[in-house]
């Protein structure tokens, strides 16, 4: 695989689309009284939405997306905790036929260089507890 991380367009939904029903198939297994398997769900408006208010870059090896990472960068303020700015990841997924191959990590290592060149203290994320392949990903 000849892999490039780079910003996802909207003439990349249907790779997308795959991957989130990917997603959505595993935390299905994971959680069945939680998410239901719907063909319906992240339309081409939801997705052309998306990308305007928040960042999602793709792994691609040549026209076929094979992972990607959504984003949002902000400044936190509340009276309970110091003011902070952040990386908040909303979703990481990579195509099944290419687990365990570094895109993950790829991904995550762009987050990484977002993080830097917008200045947050911190990255955050939330991850299922049962989804160990995500936790151990996580660790590094």
């Amino acid at each position: 695989m000849d892999i490039i991380i780079r910003s996802a367009v909207k003439e990349d939904y249907a790779g997308v689309k795959k991957l989130m029903v990917q997603s959505l198939q595993h935390h299905n297994e994971l959680r069945p009284d939680t998410y239901r398997l719907s063909e319906e769900f992240f339309g081409i408006e939801e997705y052309v939405e998306t990308l305007e208010k928040a960042h999602i870059l793709v792994a691609a090896d040549k026209n076929n997306i094979v992972g990607l990472v959504s984003y949002s960068i902000g400044e936190i303020k509340a009276a309970s905790v110091y003011p902070f700015r952040r990386v908040m990841v909303d979703e990481l997924v990579v195509d099944i036929n290419c687990r365990r191959a570094g895109v993950a990590t790829m991904l995550m290592d762009a987050v990484h260089q977002a993080a830097k060149d917008n200045k947050a203290d911190r990255i955050q994320l939330f991850v299922n507890a049962l989804n160990t392949g995500a936790i151990e990903l996580y660790k590094k």
